[in-house]
């Protein structure tokens, strides 16, 4: 059967462009809008025994051939900042018939893919489970098109789902529950607090498949499940190799 090229997935060009854009379109808006909304501000200051601003003044007396080229600059300056900082925190994929490659500007990471049984688009997520059930990598691809990344994964034979096979399996887990050791609940703490931390909730997420858990977050709940009696090994297996 023959090997066919790697497809790469990327975010749209159009989206840094399009921030660009708009963040020029700001500052030009503001060139506008601000000296008079501060001429107005500072006649309101004069009226009152409150002292006025210095910007308020400094705004007031800045005539419109300076504050909308002075703003707009400023503008394309913060647009260029932030179409790259867009840029830099994409995923970006490179997805083979037998291995996936992603990367940021932060992080990087190589999954073979006989090291993956499931993957599935969980929200603004990409998950991989190992061939046990463990999660093996949870990637952040909210800027990638859901076509696009699942067409890329069924055309080089990845076992795409349309969701989480496991779906049935987790509970809500609450402090204490019984079922968990000591360990595990704070283990289970420490993901719901952090939730919000993408490299933290990979690191614990690595601790919790080593115990054969998994988790995830449902309305700022966690839900957990177990990844199958008797898996265990296999589950740390799947942490170790998973990326931090």
């Amino acid at each position: 059967m023959p090997i066919t090229a790697p497809s790469e997935v990327r975010q749209p060009r159009w989206v840094p462009l399009l921030l660009l854009l708009a963040t020029v379109a700001v500052g030009v808006g503001l060139g506008f809008a601000l000296p008079p909304l501060a001429r107005w501000l500072h006649g309101v200051l004069e009226s009152t025994p409150l002292p006025s601003l210095g910007p308020v003044e400094l705004l007031a007396g800045l005539p419109l051939v300076w504050s909308v080229p002075v703003l707009g600059g400023l503008g394309v300056v913060g647009g260029v900042l932030l179409a790259l900082s867009t840029v830099g925190e994409a995923l970006r994929l490179t997805v083979a018939d037998d291995h996936l490659e992603h990367r940021t500007d932060d992080r990087e990471g190589w999954v073979e893919r006989a090291d993956v049984g499931d993957v599935f688009r969980d929200g603004r997520y990409l998950v991989l489970l190992g061939p046990t059930g463990a999660p093996r990598e949870r990637l952040d691809a909210d800027t990638l098109r859901p076509d696009e990344l699942r067409a890329a994964f069924e055309g080089h034979g990845w076992p795409w789902r349309d969701a989480d096979p496991h779906e049935r399996a987790y509970e809500r887990w609450m402090d204490g529950r019984p079922g968990f050791s000591a360990a595990e609940h704070a283990l289970l703490r420490r993901r719901l607090a952090e939730r919000k931390d993408a490299a933290a909730v990979a690191e614990i997420d690595e601790a919790l498949a080593a115990h054969g858990l998994a988790a995830r977050v449902r309305d700022d709940r966690l839900q957990v499940r177990r990844v199958g009696v008797g898996a265990r090994g296999g589950a740390a297996e799947d942490a170790r190799g998973a990326q931090g």
